[in-house]
């Protein structure tokens, strides 16, 4: 695994964005490299940064144990662990991005990124989001964040643990772990091994070895309450439930009984109860039949009458289809007719619109061959060509006095003449076009345009140099007044300095004077305190004082004096005390005003770079054309000469381009014409041909429209007659069946006669119905009779029928008495039997917890303890020689010098000195370069032994260098120079200025204003 890239934007004290790039020069061949920087600039902000990409995790938060809350921004509060809290205060958004080469061989990147809400820095945070993605394929790894997490942990092939024990070195806790009592350093080895896990183990034997005791108590207790009946107890129970059953089923078979003789009673009563019911409704059934046959024959007679009218009736209704038939036959004589009439009334229309629509052609193709408008234009056109020699040929008169029969053959004879007449005017027109074209030949504008591009370019080049020159005499000034303003604000800044200076010494020299005062007062206001004055008061002379214990008692009486002192020294105390708080007041003043004019300063300086950036760039674009102006002295009058000569040579040029315009647009217009002209005569042309065609239709067309008004007419006269015969049949028919059709007036008689026997047919219905309902009630109260004769029979043979309810109630109490001692003995017998089950399932029980019970009992005298310290020194000792074989694994490539031993029976450990012949010697008498070596070589075995057999090739040291001396430096560089030489990238995080000196290639995190830093990549 190896870390390629790490950048990170608005973390702690880092502001804005910035990347490491260890695949970039000078760090991609660097081996070793330092993360330096003064103390809380943002070292291990980068490191944090990489553990948030990969684990959403950091080691500041991990170590944070209490759950406390803070105020974030308006009234939100979040945990003091939440990793959010990197987030630098004032921004609205930040990010963690690592690349890497995971486990697999491939390239990944990992993005941790947090903001507020809509960006703003006033926004309540956001949850943090992981998003992940394979370089090589350019694919995102897909599921929700807590499923991108553990793909990331196996890409990388370490836990977070892991990965904090092996990419970042525990050095500086291997050189506390060295020298720390025998329980720190039991605490230490199991924080930097993650061992704890046996402590764990531990306690939860001891606890579960405390829960099996306790449950075999429990069982073991229970199965002393449970009880049995003694067997004459049982027999006895037994026998009194045998004798119970026999007395409850008596009981039951006395109560059936009982209960149906009273049934019977019930009956009785009910059946006779029915019977009278049904004999009342015989009687209205009966009255009911009698209305019914009554409806029925009403309605027979109805019909009968209704039929014999429908005979009477058929003689009109003769008559009427006798007229129906004639009515029929005119009606369609009169349709044909109709039609007849209507056909030649359209074929009529139809004529006289073919007759008006060749007369408008005719009347067109007229207004078209008298050419009105091409006689004007031809005078027009010739008045300035010929001299009024084609115009006099045109007739001034027109040709609407003609008569109707030879107005269109004269218009043919006069539309030839003026065609003739345009042909010659065509001819002149073409002449003088080419007049013109000869004119045009004179310019030439492709050379006018090219000139008038250059010059327009030139006098937009001279213009702008005047803005520049304009411009840079306008930051001339403006530079010159800030130079002035900085020189002032020096002066002031110095003036304050001084101020400020000389303040501090009042402030420390009245802040002596005023401490000792502040001491006297002190005393004396407690010396005349309300109580002190009270006990003083109460002192007896002999008596000891209960304070002091003496039997003096000068303060006893009270003095005048004390107070007028303790009002001088108040007063004093007073005066010095307001004279301190001025002093601090000024130079409070003064500091801020000393903060103003510095922030002041940073404002102007910024101005005046940015005004010397803009002169510089107007004094570049002025340069060339200072060359041009050579012996010049004013530029500007230069340029203003130049773009005077510009504007005259312009204004030449276009007085040039628009005659030449002019002179362009008049042989458009003559070429328009002429077009124009020669059009008209060739439609003049067609127009005579059509004339003479459209004159023979007209022709036709008219005597064709006589022939079809004539039939029209003999159409009219016949229509008439049939309209005549269709109405009369109409009035003779109107006076039948009040004109209604017959089919109507027989539908309505079949109606009324169906609704008749309908209602006949409903009548017979109903009266057949009553019958039957009649005869069904007589054969329920046949049925009553009978049994009311048999429940009267069973009723004779009860005794004392009277009492019979009051006797089932007492069977009834009886017999539930019954049931009560015998649930009592049957459950009395079902508690003894389940007892019996519950005993031997509790013997069985307590024999399981009594094994549980001695089985964890075993294994807590062996690992177990409350405080988890058993198991967890058996382990560490065993965790700790496996250390040590790592870590002399890699202790040999550092230095051959030294081995690691542990002390026999401990987590202690001893140094084996190979250059002292083996000498065993203990970790106190170690130099700082020589712990610094032996700490170094645990904590890379730590991360051998972390690291899954893993291949880590980036690691990084936080810490343990402040206190080396030079030599011991010497010695820890040439270590890690050695570590570095197995193929390893080692990032070295430290303040001190030895050791960064040492190594050239650095990331350098510095400071500035508002607690900011900065990170930049050197070597």
């Amino acid at each position: 695994m190896k870390i390629l890239a790490i950048r990170l934007k608005n973390l702690a004290s880092i502001e804005g964005s910035f990347e490491v790039d260890f695949t970039a020069e000078p760090l991609a061949s660097a081996g070793i490299f330092a993360i330096s920087g003064p103390t809380g600039a943002g070292k291990s902000t980068v490191l944090d940064a990489l553990c948030l990409a990969l684990y959403d995790k950091t080691p500041r938060f991990a170590a944070t144990g209490e759950n406390q809350f803070l105020r974030d921004v308006g009234e939100a509060m979040i945990n003091q662990s939440d990793v959010r809290n990197i987030l630098r205060r004032g921004t609205g958004e930040g990010y963690a991005e690592v690349d890497f080469l995971g486990a697999t061989g491939r390239r990944y990147r990992s993005r941790w990124s947090v903001r507020r809400a809509r960006g703003k820095a006033t926004g309540s945070l956001q949850a943090q989001t992981i998003q992940a993605c394979d370089l090589d394929t350019d694919t995102e790894l897909q599921g929700t964040k807590t499923e991108v997490l553990g793909q990331l942990a196996g890409l990388v092939g370490l836990t977070y643990e892991q990965f904090t024990r092996t990419v970042l070195l525990a050095q500086n806790d291997f050189a506390t772990f060295l020298k720390s009592k025998e329980s720190a350093k039991a605490e230490l080895l199991e924080k930097l091994t993650g061992t704890d896990i046996y402590s764990r183990i531990s306690r939860e034997i001891y606890q579960r070895s405390k829960l099996e005791e306790e449950a075999y108590k429990r069982v073991k207790e229970t199965l002393g309450l449970v009880e049995l009946m003694k067997p004459e107890e049982w027999e006895a129970c037994v026998k009194q439930k045998q004798e119970l059953t026999v007395v409850r089923e008596q009981g039951v078979r006395q109560l059936a009984l009982l209960t149906e003789q009273l049934q019977t009673l019930q009956a009785f009563v009910g059946q006779q109860t029915l019977l009278a019911q049904k004999q009342k409704e015989e009687s209205e059934q009966g009255r009911k039949l009698v209305a019914l046959q009554e409806g029925f024959d009403k309605q027979r007679t109805e019909l009968d009458v209704f039929r014999q009218k429908v005979e009477e009736l058929q003689p009109e209704l003769n008559a009427a289809r006798e007229l129906d038939v004639k009515i029929q036959s005119a009606n369609l004589t009169f349709t044909e007719v109709q039609a007849s009439l209507q056909k030649a009334c359209r074929e009529r229309e139809e004529a006289e619109r073919q007759v008006a629509g060749k007369q408008q052609l005719v009347a067109g193709l007229e207004g078209q061959l008298q050419a009105q408008g091409l006689r004007q234009r031809l005078a027009k056109m010739s008045a300035g060509v010929t001299d009024g020699g084609v115009a006099e040929q045109i007739p001034s008169s027109e040709l609407s006095s003609v008569s109707t029969g030879n107005r269109m053959q004269e218009a043919l004879n006069r539309a030839e003449a003026l065609l003739q007449t345009g042909r010659q005017v065509l001819l002149k027109q073409r002449e003088s076009a080419e007049k013109i074209k000869n004119q045009l030949a004179v310019f030439d504008i492709k050379a006018l345009g090219s000139e008038q591009a250059v010059l327009l370019k030139e006098q937009e080049q001279l213009q702008s140099a005047r803005h520049t020159f304009t411009d840079w005499e306008r930051v001339s000034k403006e530079l010159r007044e800030l130079m002035l303003q900085q020189n002032q604000l020096k002066a002031r800044k110095q003036k304050a300095g001084e101020d400020v200076a000389e303040l501090e010494t009042q402030h420390r020299v009245w802040q002596e004077s005023f401490s000792g005062l502040q001491k006297v007062y002190e005393n004396a206001r407690n010396a005349m305190t309300q109580n002190v004055e009270a006990l003083r008061a109460n002192l007896l002379e002999g008596e000891p004082c209960p304070v002091c214990g003496s039997r003096q008692h000068p303060y006893e009486q009270p003095s005048e004096a004390l107070d007028k002192l303790f009002l001088s020294i108040q007063e004093k105390y007073q005066q010095e005390e307001k004279k301190v708080q001025e002093i601090g007041n000024k130079k409070s003043a003064l500091l801020g005003e000393l903060k103003q004019i510095t922030e002041q300063e940073i404002t102007v300086a910024a101005q005046t770079a940015r005004l010397q950036e803009q002169e510089k760039q107007c004094s570049l674009k002025l340069s060339a054309w200072k060359e041009k102006a050579g012996d010049e002295a004013d530029l500007l009058q230069w340029l203003e000469v130049a773009l005077e000569k510009c504007r005259k040579r312009g204004e030449e040029i276009n007085r040039k381009v628009q005659e030449y315009e002019t002179i362009n647009k008049e042989l458009r217009q003559q070429e328009e014409a002429t077009a124009s002209l020669h059009k008209e005569c060739e439609v003049l042309v067609e127009a005579i041909g059509d004339g003479k065609l459209k004159m023979q239709e007209l022709q036709a067309v008219s005597e064709r429209l006589a022939l079809l008004k004539q039939t029209e007419e003999r159409e009219k006269e016949r229509f008439n007659q049939a309209d005549k015969n269709l109405k009369d049949f109409q009035q003779q028919r109107a006076s039948l069946l009040k004109g209604k059709p017959i089919e109507d007036a027989v539908a309505a008689v079949k109606s009324h006669e169906a609704k008749l026997v309908d209602a006949l047919e409903k009548c017979r219905g109903e009266l057949e119905n009553g019958k039957l309902v009649l005869s069904g009630i007589q054969g329920e109260i046949r049925r009553l009779s009978d049994m009311l004769k048999e429940l009267n029979e069973k009723k004779s043979l009860i005794e004392e029928p009277e009492q019979l309810p009051g006797i089932l109630e007492r069977q009834k109490e009886v017999n539930q008495e019954n049931d009560r001692a015998h649930s009592a003995v049957e459950l009395k017998l079902l508690q003894h039997e389940q007892n019996q089950k519950r005993l031997q399932e509790l013997e069985k029980e307590l024999l399981e917890k009594q094994n549980s019970f001695l089985k964890w009992e075993k294994l807590n005298k062996l690992i177990g303890s409350a405080d988890g310290n058993k198991f967890k020194v058996i382990a560490q000792g065993y965790t700790l020689n496996l250390l040590l074989l790592h870590a002399n694994k890699h202790l040999s490539y550092l230095s051959r010098r030294y081995r690691l031993q542990q002390v026999p029976d401990s987590l202690a450990l001893q140094v084996i000195d190979g250059d002292m012949c083996d000498e065993v010697r203990t970790v106190y008498s170690l130099s700082g370069g020589e712990s610094f070596l032996i700490s170094l070589a645990l904590a890379l075995g730590l991360s051998s032994l972390s690291s899954n057999n893993l291949q880590v090739e980036s690691l990084f040291i936080d810490e343990g260098f402040g206190s080396l001396d030079a030599e011991s430096l010497r010695m820890a560089m040439e270590a890690l120079e050695m570590l570095q030489m197995q193929g390893r990238k080692i990032g070295v995080i430290s303040h001190v200025q030895e050791m960064s000196e040492r190594i050239s290639v650095q990331i350098q995190v510095h400071k500035s204003v508002n607690g900011r830093s900065q990170i930049r990549v050197v070597g």
